[in-house]
């Protein structure tokens, strides 16, 4: 039988042996192998970074295409914002029932041609042809009546009208009986036409 201190020595002699063993196996086996996964992973991130991007691009084509694709919608909503005569019809007809939807009456309506805006429609040598056709502008002078709060709506209207639309000035009247809710406004506003 062993004595107690060789029973401690051995037992000791075994443990530092299972120690260094263990420390050879993380050494030899366990580390490069985690070193590797550390590789993989960071690459495999690399790869899903790089895919998101060129799935991110090719999402970016696909919507320009679609829109794109729309291109002759996008021109018929120019032309209806940007007409390329001077279609007077239209722009009554327009004012006609921006006002009548609001609660307001158009006593008068006219309408003068402005000058054309110049453009260079003829290059001079060594100038490029402008894309940009000249603006027509239509001054349109109107007197309408009814309520503030219908005139503030009829305003609204022309803002998002179809057709662009440019207040120049405006000139507000008592119309009827002293303190009443009913006016008389003044409106001159521009609207443009695209030359032929």
């Amino acid at each position: 039988m062993m004595k107690a201190s060789a029973k401690r020595a051995f037992s000791l002699f075994v443990s530092m042996i299972l120690i260094i063993a263990s420390l050879a196996i993380y050494a030899l086996y366990v580390r490069p192998a985690y070193d590797e996964v550390t590789t993989l992973r960071g690459t495999m991130k690399a790869k899903q970074d790089l895919f998101a991007e060129k799935q991110a691009a090719v999402d970016k084509v696909k919507a320009l295409i679609m829109q794109y694709k729309g291109a002759g919608r996008l021109e018929d909503v120019i032309s209806l914002s940007l007409p390329q005569n001077e279609e007077v019809s239209s722009v009554f007809n327009q004012l006609q029932a921006i006002a009548s939807s609001n609660g307001m009456s158009v006593e008068v309506f006219n309408v003068q041609p402005l000058p054309m805006r110049a453009a260079d429609a003829e290059p001079s040598k060594g100038k490029k042809v402008s894309l940009v056709r000249p603006l027509g502008t239509l001054r349109l002078s109107l007197r309408l009546t009814g309520s503030y709060s219908a005139f503030k709506d009829f305003i609204r209207g022309l803002e998002t009208n179809i057709r662009a639309m440019d207040v120049v000035s405006m000139k507000v009247e008592q119309a009827g009986a002293k303190g009443g809710d009913s006016f008389a406004y003044t409106l001159v506003a521009d609207t443009y036409y695209q030359s032929p």
